[in-house]
């Protein structure tokens, strides 16, 4: 099967009704995590750089976000007082198992996105840093609505965007100064697109009909 950017819309598409219809917004929740699975699976099915460096700084990514996660829900000194809920999955200490999974995911969507752009090493850095504020901005405004987390006071505080910024500059890093070629993975630059906009549309259905 080739995942196209159609493929991608319409597998989005299917997700904003599972979401908005009344008598399956419990299966939207429940499948969320296998959704986020797939999503990842599909960057990995199309990346082809499997030196032994880009295992291991995969590998880096995945336990020392979790662990920034895992610290900071228990402690509510890195990113601000929050929980998280149902709506990732499993959890380990508070924590959900594919939020390491899903901070890669990120970086590399994003770096995907920058890298045919930017030619210049540091503004691919610091640009795929912006693109992963950019995104959280919003998706911490749906992420309740979606059971995944709930910050104490409703949105969450500069720290978090703050840590947010800084542990992105050094994943990107990592992918800018070991070479980790993205360029050819289009369905992972599609996936981030599409997603934000999915986000949107929640977001703008939640201010227009309040779920």
């Amino acid at each position: 099967m080739v995942v196209d950017r159609a493929w991608i819309i319409r597998f989005y598409a299917v997700g904003y009704l599972l979401f908005v219809l009344p008598w399956t917004h419990n299966w939207f929740v429940a499948l969320t995590p296998l959704s986020l699975l797939l999503a990842i699976g599909v960057v990995f099915y199309y990346h082809t750089d499997w030196r032994p460096i880009v295992w291991l700084w995969f590998a880096f990514i995945i336990v020392s976000s979790f662990g920034l996660e895992m610290i900071g829900v228990n402690s509510g000194a890195v990113f601000g007082v929050y929980r998280y809920e149902d709506g990732l999955g499993v959890k380990w200490n508070g924590t959900p198992l594919i939020i390491g999974l899903n901070w890669l995911f990120l970086v590399y969507a994003s770096r995907a996105l920058v890298v045919c752009r930017l030619h210049t090493t540091w503004l691919r850095i610091v640009t795929g840093a912006v693109l992963m504020i950019v995104y959280d901005l919003l998706l911490e405004w749906v992420a309740p609505l979606m059971r995944m987390w709930y910050f104490e006071g409703g949105y969450p505080p500069p720290a978090n965007f703050i840590t947010w910024f800084i542990a992105a500059l050094v994943y990107h890093t990592g992918f800018e100064f070991l070479g980790i070629q993205t360029a050819s993975n289009a369905p992972a630059r599609w996936l981030f697109v599409v997603q934000w906009i999915f986000f949107l549309l929640i977001a703008m259905y939640n201010l227009l009909f309040s779920v």
